[in-house]
């Protein structure tokens, strides 16, 4: 009876080393604790738990030492400085109208072969280049071409490196109305997810049938500090 009894607890003190539980308090510097969450979360043991504090930003983690390793560097490579981006935005006018005679115009090259595997227009007019700098969670407002107006919200896309967001990306027209003010006209409105180093092309226009349409062209890049 006396060996049964020290095999039992073997057993048990085997069973309650396993489940050991540290707390610990997790406080971010660059990142919100809730965007942090979501990358804690799938880290966290059945027997885990997680405790969000927005106000002074923190996590508080309660799982075992092994876990608490984890969600240590997952934290240290997600909560970094905000990243700045350089994002180039082309707006180019497409039409059905016949192509003017002469060499293309050089502003148009490089997005020419693009532009006609997309979309079915014969002529394009360069109307304006930006080339605009933002960090993550910036809000960019532009003006293009005297009477168009962008706005959108720069975010990284988690997790993917290679990937850069414009959320709420807006597009207006500026127009004069009778009172001789300013008004703006919204084009367009959606959030776009841009690949870095990779050419991504939107067209806003009034129909499938319209014979005139505006082409946004982006390209996003990391600049490197």
């Amino acid at each position: 009876m006396r060996w049964v009894a020290v095999c039992l607890l073997g057993v048990a003190a085997a069973s309650w080393a396993q489940t050991v539980q540290e707390v610990r308090v997790f406080q971010l510097r660059f990142k919100p604790a809730r965007e942090a969450a979501a990358v804690v979360e799938p880290l966290l043991s059945p027997e885990g738990s997680l405790l969000i504090q927005p106000k002074s930003n923190t996590l508080t983690v309660r799982d075992t030492p092994a876990v608490q390793k984890r969600v240590t560097e997952a934290l240290a490579s997600f909560d970094v400085p905000p990243e700045t981006f350089k994002i180039r935005v082309r707006l180019i006018l497409a039409s059905t109208a016949p192509p003017t005679p002469g060499p293309a115009s050089p502003l148009i090259e490089g997005v020419g072969r693009e532009l006609a595997e997309v979309f079915r227009f014969t002529s394009y007019q360069e109307l304006d280049t930006l080339v605009l700098a933002a960090s993550e969670g910036a809000t960019v407002e532009a003006q293009a071409a005297g009477k168009y107006y962008l706005k959108f919200q720069v975010r990284g896309a988690g997790q993917e490196r290679d990937r850069v967001q414009l959320a709420g990306f807006e597009l207006y027209r500026k127009s004069q109305n009778p009172e001789g003010g300013e008004t703006l006209r919204l084009l367009l409105k959606t959030t776009l997810s841009l690949r870095l180093g990779q050419m991504a092309i939107l067209g806003a226009a009034r129909s499938e049938a319209a014979n005139q349409a505006l082409v946004l062209v982006f390209w996003a890049e990391r600049e490197e500090p």
